[in-house]
């Protein structure tokens, strides 16, 4: 049975997020022909690194990744710190060789993505971005419908993803609130991810977004100014003149990680929940209109966990899907691809070109104005 090697790069929320998965892979996807051996983890400080080894079973542990990506027993390597170091980390791995599963966003830049792109297009190793919500069934079932023209020609769609901790102007920062981060860039993210994989790229955006206090406190107990945003709305126009709108906020008060996507077209409509993310709900258009109703009506599908095999049996298809099962999902797919030499969907190229489209919402909020979406 192959083994897979794998070095993780930061051990904050993400890097355990990982693991977990890694962990959870022989449960979820059994009689699966690879093995998983967490080899390398990483963490600047490092007795944070020695715990993450000692908790998680890690084979070797260092605070410098440069000694990790220098194991020969690592063929994969994580990346889960933050996003100004992703270049820097992403480009040593791919020229060590190594396949690469980096979390979202790609960077901080359009520029300092593409120069992460143009290393992986010249690199032996494959790469996924991790965009865990396309992950889930519900999510699955919603690209099957729109790929076998269930949808049809898309009209509007609406995404917003809500979160509300940062309403307290008393709250220390970390770095998501600072100038690296921004709301657009962590959770508008997944939303535009998740908009164009299911209904297309734009033509051209509007962008405004707002930064709710002047200076919020660091956990050093300093003052911070230079801040990212904390509420982004974004207006999209597509190529067939069919307008959306997605939402990212952190000030969305009452919200816990309310991630809602809509979409109508010519032949029916989808609407997902990421918090009730068992379903995925459908209406037919194409159904007659007839007295008392007929069949018409949103379909609530029980998508649930419903994976295809090998997955799907653990925890049985039947109850209720949590946050991490994508992340599960997401993980597996990759490892499954470098097990037996597929090339993975959603690519360090795909990121790339994400980043590219919120680089040019990030320009049409400087100038106030409608601009092109580019490629």
């Amino acid at each position: 049975m192959r083994t897979i090697g794998i070095g993780l790069i930061g051990w904050g929320f993400m890097g355990r997020a990982h693991t977990h998965a890694l962990r959870s892979i022989p449960l979820f996807y059994p009689d699966i022909d690879f093995r998983v051996h967490l080899a390398h983890v990483c963490s600047r400080r490092i007795e944070k690194a020695r715990e993450a080894a000692e908790l998680m079973g890690y084979a070797r542990y260092t605070d410098d990744y440069r000694a990790l990506l220098a194991d020969p027993e690592v063929e994969v390597v994580s990346i889960c710190t933050p996003n100004e170091q992703h270049e820097e980390m992403a480009i040593a791995a791919l020229e060590a060789g190594k396949h690469v599963y980096i979390d979202k966003p790609l960077a901080v830049t359009a520029e300092s993505a593409a120069r992460i792109a143009e290393a992986a297009k010249n690199a032996k190793g494959q790469t996924r971005m991790v965009f865990n919500n396309r992950y889930t069934p519900a999510v699955m079932r919603a690209k099957e419908l729109v790929d076998e023209g269930h949808i049809g020609e898309v009209l509007s769609f609406q995404a917003r993803y809500l979160h509300s901790g940062s309403i307290d102007p008393d709250k220390p920062i970390g770095w998501k609130q600072r100038s690296q981060g921004g709301v657009l860039l962590d959770l508008g993210s997944h939303a535009l991810d998740l908009v164009t994989w299911l209904a297309g790229d734009p033509k051209r955006v509007f962008c405004r977004t707002r930064t709710l206090y002047p200076q919020r406190p660091t956990p050093e107990g300093g003052m911070e100014t230079a801040l990212g945003e904390d509420h982004a709305l974004m207006l999209l126009e597509m190529p067939n003149g069919a307008l959306g709108t997605v939402e990212a906020s952190k000030i969305a008060t009452g919200s816990n990680d309310d991630f809602t996507l809509e979409i109508c077209g010519t032949k029916g409509a989808i609407a997902w929940d990421g918090m009730e993310p068992s379903f995925i709900r459908f209406y037919d258009q194409t159904l007659p209109e007839r007295p008392l109703g007929g069949l018409r009506g949103f379909t609530k599908i029980e998508s649930v966990q419903r994976y295809p095999a090998p997955g799907g049996s653990f925890l049985p298809p039947k109850n209720a899907i949590g946050w991490d099962r994508g992340h599960i999902h997401c993980y597996y797919t990759f490892l499954d691809c470098i097990a037996h030499g597929r090339v993975p969907e959603n690519s360090i190229a795909d990121g790339a070109k994400l980043q590219r489209l919120m680089s040019r919402l990030m320009e049409s909020n400087r100038l106030g104005e409608w601009v092109d979406a580019g490629e």
